[in-house]
């Protein structure tokens, strides 16, 4: 049955089909077009139900009446030093790439306005690498070990 199959006729046949005028082959062909995108739009939509997330406006935030103005310029420096400090530290994380890489990253007129900002201490204490967490070992692992490696973990 298979071996001899005919792609040109059946295209033909479907073709020469498709062409017989029918009294309602137009809406025949609306319906079997529109019936299955219904019904993926209805699986996409509503199969897995998901609650949108809702935009969150605010408009100001509370302080007391009676904060002084060296409260506030405290509380703007504090907040430039926490962003100098995480801008710190992502060049240095940029300067580490850099050099694994061979690529020439001159980071010197920024690092001078943190040094000014923060501090030489702070500002050598950014650009240090952060330590990686040890990976703890998996039960696999332990058990390859044998025995006496485990009375030490």
């Amino acid at each position: 049955m298979f071996n001899t199959v005919d792609v040109g006729g059946g295209l033909s046949d479907f073709w020469a089909y498709i062409r017989e005028p029918r009294p309602h082959r137009w809406a025949s062909w609306g319906v079997a077009i529109t019936l299955p995108i219904v019904i993926f739009y209805g699986f996409s939509e509503h199969l897995i139900p998901y609650e949108k997330e809702k935009t969150k406006i605010i408009y100001f935030e509370n302080w007391t009446q009676d904060r002084s103005a060296a409260e506030i310029r405290a509380e703007w420096v504090a907040r430039a030093k926490a962003t100098t400090r995480a801008n710190a530290e992502k060049r240095a994380e940029y300067q580490r790439l850099a050099d694994m890489m061979g690529v020439e990253y001159d980071s010197a007129e920024a690092d001078k306005v943190t040094r000014e900002t923060l501090g030489e201490a702070e500002a050598a204490a950014a650009k240090q690498k952060k330590p990686v967490a040890v990976p703890r070992s998996t039960l696999a692992e332990r058990a390859a070990r044998g025995p006496q490696a485990q009375a030490a973990d």
